[in-house]
Order: C-alpha cells, then sequence, then structure tokens
C-alpha cells in the first residue's frame, strides 16, 4: 500500500479546486449567452456549436433585438481559458451597452465598441501603449419588416448560403481593440440582399484550424466551407449533427487546437 505525501495530497486539492472554479465560471460564461427561447423567438431555425478549448474559453455569441431589427455577433477574443474568458464576458456587457444607441448602420456600434475597449484599457493598472487584447467579430442586423440586412467585420468572416452557392463575406481587417495604428478609426457598414432561404453560418477560427487525428493537417476553411454547402439543404438540427460528426471524425484523439464556435441562423 502506498502512502500519500502531504505534497500530493496539497497538488491534488489544487487541482481539485481549479476543477470546481473551472466548472463554476462555465456556468457563469453559459448563462451569458443567448439561450434557446431567445433564438427561438427571433430567427426561423438555427443551430449552434459552441465547444470551448478547456470548458471556457474566448469565443462567445450574442443575441439582441430594438423594436424590427435583429442584431445577431459571433466573436473571438485573444486567448483561451480564464483570460479569454474574461474578455468574452467584457465583450458581452460593452455589446449589451453600445446596442443601446439609436445608430442608423451597423459599423457604427463597432467603431462604438472599438471606442470602449479601448477605453477599458486606458486606466492605472495597464500600460496601454503594451496592451494588445482584442476581440474578432462579425456583427449583423436584420429588419424583420423591411429584410434590410447590414453587416460589418471587424478581423472577422462569415458565409450566407443562397442561390444554390455559398460565399464569404469580410469587412475590416482590424480588430476591436489590440494596438492601434490609426486613430479615431471607422468600421464600414456593408448591406446585402437576403433570399427568403438563405442561411447564415458565423464561424471562429477553431473549427478550421482543428489539427487531423495524426495532427499533421488543420481541417482548413476550403474543407469547412464544402461542408456548409453540403449540408445546407438538410434541417439545421441535421446540418449540427453532420458538423459535429465531421469535426470529431477529423481530430480523432488529437488534442482541441482552439475553442470552437460555430453558428448557423434562418431569417
Amino acid at each position: 500500500m502506498f502512502a500519500v505525501s502531504k505534497h500530493g495530497l496539497m497538488l491534488q486539492t489544487i487541482s481539485t479546486e481549479h476543477e470546481s472554479s473551472l466548472i463554476y465560471a462555465q456556468t457563469i460564461q453559459h448563462g451569458l449567452l443567448p439561450k434557446t427561447r431567445h433564438f427561438k423567438k427571433t430567427v426561423k431555425d438555427y443551430y449552434v456549436i459552441y465547444k470551448p478549448q478547456d470548458k471556457i474559453g474566448g469565443d462567445f455569441y450574442w443575441l439582441s433585438s430594438k423594436n424590427d431589427t435583429i442584431f445577431f455577433a459571433l466573436a473571438d477574443c485573444t486567448g483561451h481559458g480564464v483570460s479569454g474568458a474574461m474578455l468574452s464576458v467584457l465583450g458581452i456587457s460593452l455589446l449589451n451597452y453600445v446596442i443601446q444607441k439609436n445608430l442608423k448602420n451597423i459599423g457604427d456600434y463597432l467603431t462604438e465598441l472599438d471606442k470602449k475597449w479601448i477605453e477599458t484599457f486606458n486606466n492605472e493598472l495597464s500600460d496601454s501603449q503594451y496592451n494588445n487584447d482584442w476581440l474578432e467579430i462579425t456583427l449583423i442586423s436584420f429588419n424583420t419588416k423591411t429584410r434590410e440586412f447590414q453587416y460589418a467585420c471587424g478581423g472577422g468572416e462569415f458565409a450566407i448560403y443562397q442561390n444554390s452557392s455559398i460565399n464569404t463575406y469580410k469587412g475590416n481587417s482590424f480588430p476591436i481593440g489590440g494596438w492601434q495604428i490609426e486613430k479615431n478609426r471607422t468600421f464600414d457598414t456593408y448591406t446585402l440582399k437576403l433570399e427568403d432561404e438563405a442561411k447564415l453560418y458565423f464561424f471562429s477560427d477553431g473549427y478550421k484550424h482543428q489539427f487531423d487525428a495524426d495532427n499533421q493537417k488543420k481541417f482548413s476553411r476550403k474543407r469547412l466551407l464544402n461542408i456548409l454547402k453540403y449540408s445546407s439543404n438538410f434541417p439545421m438540427e441535421e446540418q449540427q449533427e453532420l458538423l459535429e460528426l465531421a469535426l470529431e471524425n477529423w481530430k480523432g484523439e488529437t488534442k482541441q487546437t482552439d475553442d470552437v464556435s460555430l453558428i448557423g441562423i434562418q431569417f
């Protein structure tokens, strides 16, 4: 029978407490994300694949509405784990704040978000000259009455399947926050026509950057778009099952590379 040292017991206790803290933090982070009832109230159909690398992470998705307009965002913050999760909480909080403003263009909301994000780190406790915390984000709006669709991106991208083809869309290449090169920079607004059966897909880097079972190749953006196009005519629930299965088969026993977020929406 082996004796357990005090040092070993201490390490075991620390490990258990750390795991408990992560599980508690996971509950809080998930509590801030949109619920099933929020999606069912605002969109025709949807699915959510959300897999942080280590229980909590820097990816988050956000949903809101104002009058006849639906707003949705998917964002990827710097880092993973606790640091990334803290930034995601900040991102959600600032989005809830800026969306209360009455702005005409969706890009203006990202401009406001960028300003507030930078202000957050300009304080006595951090040296803003060296701070490089940022988030990549795609923010869209859809008016349910006029069907006007706007989008703006800060380093992010998304895809739309309609008219039997899938296309990706990007906006500004710079993210929210990070090292500032331009002063008073602004984010552009783009408009698109959405067909009645259009399906929108929002994704962070995690899915396309996941290494295969041999830890040799990434899943890749091209492979992701191909499987999105292939599955797009299936019901959303079946699309989700197919995409989750494809990722698991590709990954095998390889460690998850990054936080994985993939959301499909149909208005």
